[in-house]
């Protein structure tokens, strides 16, 4: 087993008991900068076994020693939290210290043994010593030295085609479905793009030739994993559901040719019913025209195995009026025509960053609404996925507007604008067995928040109980 180690650290947390508009209580934590550092792109699982069992994990960059992964585990429900560095796994057979670590996706192994996937690599993102791994930990709540790491995706080059082979965007799901035929078994899926040998990177100027969606599954809890197989082509951000049945679901978008920054002109879905080895074909969850764009979509499923996807959309002028649009798929049926989720959220606000889950008594969504002096995170219900309404405010960021907060992922305020907050590239929203947990970003309490400066980004996690239905 390659060296990975998970250092301890003592950590303070502030609980808000904050019972919004609602019939809801809510318990939020703000996760603590480690080290001084910033923490952005959070991730959340909850253990389906036992829901008091959560783990957490974010970006986080503490200067000059670059980008690396934090992570938080509970054993109960909240209550208190232990921290620790996951040290970025190695290359097999490279004896080079990889120098950061990205794209944080956690979930619970079929035994409860907590997994996560990340990237993490030695030079830029275009080389060849970099890859996608999902690490293994031991089910004790304190964080100690994962137990396994597996490769899942390992970037390429070809230096006479002037070629490389670069993977992005990681998603993991699990299988615990009770009767599901692949039980247990582990997807990743991630973008596998084909681009020029240009430097590539964040921000960079680079070339794609081709990008597809690629997936690669365990059956052995996260050990090993199977040669990846492509999903779609053009293709970028898959998301990953497991439905009824063990029905492996996945969105995507529909990549804009000659764009980097993952703009998308249309939603997909695809469906594997043996264990991700195949799909169907493509369908159309939603197509844009003109000068609308959208960015990645999140999908959720119910255990009927009724989905849900939900995305952002806006115009390529103007991402300051962005919109959430969601749509459902019954069991038999085709998509339904997207809706909106405006009648739910105050007037004169706009929404951004979805994420969806499903339950036995229905859809939730976690969203960001933004108005003019404040952003809020609420969390939403919907029973048809069609008309929703207001659950509980899970925390909100006072003097932080719309003229200041970033509300999509490809867009200039997100990359390039200085003195604008952006959350990263997502969030995460879970439920297991009556109880719901929210990871996502917002500043630190104790930072200051004005129009000449921006907030340090802390993770947030709230916690409350599925309401009745």
């Amino acid at each position: 087993m390659q060296r990975s180690t998970l250092c301890l650290c003592t950590m303070l947390t502030v609980a808000i008991a904050r019972p919004a508009d609602s019939q809801a209580t809510v318990h939020t934590t703000v996760l603590p900068a480690a080290a001084g550092g910033t923490t952005w792109e959070p991730t959340l699982a909850i253990d389906p076994s036992n829901p008091d069992r959560i783990i957490v994990g974010s970006m986080y960059d503490l200067a000059p020693r670059g980008f690396r992964i934090w992570m938080w585990r509970t054993g109960d429900g909240g209550k208190t939290w232990a921290s620790g560095l996951l040290d970025p796994p190695r290359m097999p057979k490279v004896d080079i210290q990889p120098k950061w670590g990205a794209d944080v996706v956690a979930g619970f192994a079929e035994d409860g043994t907590p997994v996560v996937t990340t990237m993490s690599g030695v030079d830029e993102l275009g080389g060849d010593t970099v890859g996608t791994f999902v690490s293994r930990f031991p089910r004790s709540p304190v964080l100690l030295a994962p137990t396994s790491v597996a490769p899942v995706f390992l970037h390429s080059v070809d230096s006479a085609a002037r070629r490389r082979v670069i993977y992005d965007k990681p998603w993991l799901v699990v299988d615990h479905q009770l009767r599901s035929s692949h039980r247990g078994t582990i997807y990743v899926s991630s973008a596998a793009m084909t681009t020029g040998m240009g430097i590539a990177g964040g921000g960079r100027a680079w070339t794609i030739y081709a990008s597809r969606l690629v997936l690669a599954a365990s059956r052995d809890g996260g050990r090993t994993f199977g040669a990846p197989v492509v999903v779609a082509d053009s293709s970028f951000g898959g998301e990953l559901a497991v439905g009824a049945n063990g029905a492996l679901e996945t969105t995507y978008l529909h990549l804009i040719g000659g764009r980097t920054d993952g703009a998308g002109d249309a939603v997909l879905h695809r469906r594997s019913t043996d264990g991700g080895k195949s799909f169907g074909p493509p369908v159309s969850v939603a197509t844009l025209k003109g000068d609308s764009i959208l960015d990645l979509p999140s999908l959720g499923a119910r255990p009927n195995g009724d989905l849900m996807a939900c995305w952002s959309q806006w115009s390529r002028t103007d991402e300051s009026h962005n919109q959430v649009r969601c749509a459902t798929r019954t069991a038999g049926a085709a998509w339904s025509t997207p809706h909106g989720i405006d009648a739910a959220l105050p007037p004169g606000t706009a929404a951004g960053w979805p994420a969806v889950v499903g339950t036995e008594s229905g859809w939730y969504v976690m969203t960001y609404v933004t108005g003019r002096t404040r952003t809020e995170v609420v969390l939403l219900r919907s029973a048809d996925g069609a008309t929703f309404s207001n659950v509980a405010t899970l925390a909100g960021a006072e003097g932080l507007g719309n003229d200041r907060f970033c509300l999509t992922a490809v867009s200039t305020c997100h990359r390039k604008e200085k003195g604008k907050f952006s959350i990263g590239e997502y969030v995460s929203l879970d439920a297991r067995r009556g109880r719901i947990a929210a990871a996502y970003v917002l500043p630190r309490p104790d930072s200051v928040s004005t129009r000449a400066r921006r907030g340090t980004p802390a993770v947030y996690v709230t916690t409350l109980a599925e309401p009745p239905r």
